[in-house]
């Protein structure tokens, strides 16, 4: 049975992170609508309906708001490459995976070009980031070895093929989302997939000794 204590420590909780959640809705429409360099804490807090205080609770500054804002685009990017029904080939598996992540992406394209216009390179919130990026590949970097054993991708070392991986789905989304402002996303998200999996398929196999015999 729950005890008042508990019931009263679960509401706490659950409000803070409502509160948090209306916090960086409110970021994420200042940041879209005036930049990153553009925005305040003070801008976001008017935006959030809150007092400026608030936000300190939550947030130490304004690029600690934007990191946690980078956190969610890649926690959804992060789903949708690792988080997929049962496939039964690899070229199945390639173009699901990228799909989910062009959909993620299509549903929230603010987010997507506030990440990618307004990152600073330099600070030292994305180098947290870089650090959590870290992290978050190593799902799919196990999938990709495993794919390696059963012998549906070719051999290769599983972290490099990660980092190239996300290498080039994000570059694709760039182009798709970001250049071309969400034009004809699909056909970014099909040339994303045909690369990959041209990438990833191991080369054909050849028969040994097929050339000694027939020199005999």
């Amino acid at each position: 049975m729950t005890t008042p204590i508990a019931e009263r420590k679960t509401r706490s909780e659950s409000a803070r992170a409502a509160r948090r959640e209306e916090i960086l809705a409110a970021a994420r429409h200042v940041f879209s609508r005036q930049g990153f360099r553009g925005t305040t804490i003070a801008d976001i807090a008017e935006e959030a309906g809150i007092a400026l205080g608030t936000i300190y609770l939550y947030f130490p500054s304004k690029e600690d708001v934007f990191a946690a804002l980078n956190e969610e685009l890649n926690q959804l990017i992060g789903r949708a490459l690792t988080d997929v029904p049962p496939v039964t080939s690899l070229e199945q598996a390639v173009r699901v995976r990228v799909a989910q992540v062009f959909e993620a992406c299509s549903a929230n394209r603010d987010l997507v070009r506030l990440v990618v216009l307004n990152t600073d390179p330099d600070s030292a919130a994305t180098q947290r980031m870089r650090a959590a990026d870290e992290k978050r590949a190593l799902p799919l970097a196990k999938v990709i070895s495993d794919a390696m054993e059963t012998g549906a991708v070719r051999s290769g070392d599983a972290a490099i093929m990660t980092r190239l991986t996300v290498g080039a789905v994000s570059m694709t989304v760039y182009q798709a989302f970001v250049l071309s402002d969400g034009r004809e996303w699909e056909k970014y998200r099909d040339a994303c997939s045909d690369m990959l999996i041209a990438y990833f398929t191991p080369p054909p196999a050849t028969a040994e000794g097929t050339e000694g015999a027939n020199e005999a």
